[in-house]
């Protein structure tokens, strides 16, 4: 693991705070209009979680994410506040290119079907890509300025200075968190493309 990082990945808050609940380890991606090619790529393999407000609604949320998002917002910090908790290893990276395969995910997130479908058919390629990322907390919630050049649908964003990882504690123990990976790749096995 790095002992310092700049490079946050934007998600939608509801789903990093499923992430460090430990309510899912894997996260579904298409890419940004700002994205170079308007394509998502998995470029880094570490990274800290950038919870993000933007295109986030409760329609696309499953009613764990729901009561997930309403919690987030009652507490919502103030948009100049970036709060970073939680730093991402990705374990396994995989394209889907099917429907079926999709459905079969569907139990390890928190997003609507609509929502995942609607993602899925996006762009010039039908597909989203699947990370599985094993979660760990910062000892102490760092809370940054949020900047502009923060902004844009974008998936990566290089933070100002960069961040000590420090003595980060696993949300799940390991045991926990393979049996959930082992669920998903059973789920998928022979009907992704790793990358």
């Amino acid at each position: 693991m790095l002992e310092e990082n700049r490079v946050a990945f934007k998600e939608w808050a509801s789903v990093v705070e499923a992430l460090a609940g430990g309510e899912q380890i894997l996260i579904l991606r298409k890419g940004g209009i700002h994205e170079k090619g308007k394509k998502f790529g998995v470029a880094h393999e570490e990274f800290f979680l950038f919870p993000t407000f933007e295109h986030q609604n409760l329609r696309d949320l499953k009613p764990k994410g729901q009561k997930i998002l309403k919690k987030i917002l009652e507490g919502k910090p103030s948009p100049s506040v970036l709060p970073i908790r939680c730093y991402a290893v990705v374990e396994e990276s995989f394209w889907i290119s099917d429907e079926p395969t999709l459905k079969r995910l569907d139990p390890f997130h928190i997003w609507s079907w609509e929502c995942i479908k609607s993602r899925y058919e996006w762009g010039e390629e039908k597909g989203l890509f699947g990370i599985i990322v094993r979660i760990f907390y910062l000892p102490q919630t760092l809370l940054l300025e949020n900047q502009k050049r923060y902004g844009g649908c974008r998936s990566w964003v290089e933070l100002e200075k960069p961040l000590i990882t420090g003595t980060l504690k696993p949300v799940l123990h390991e045991g926990v968190f393979q049996a959930k990976r082992q669920e998903i790749s059973k789920a998928i096995k022979n009907f992704v493309t790793s990358i």
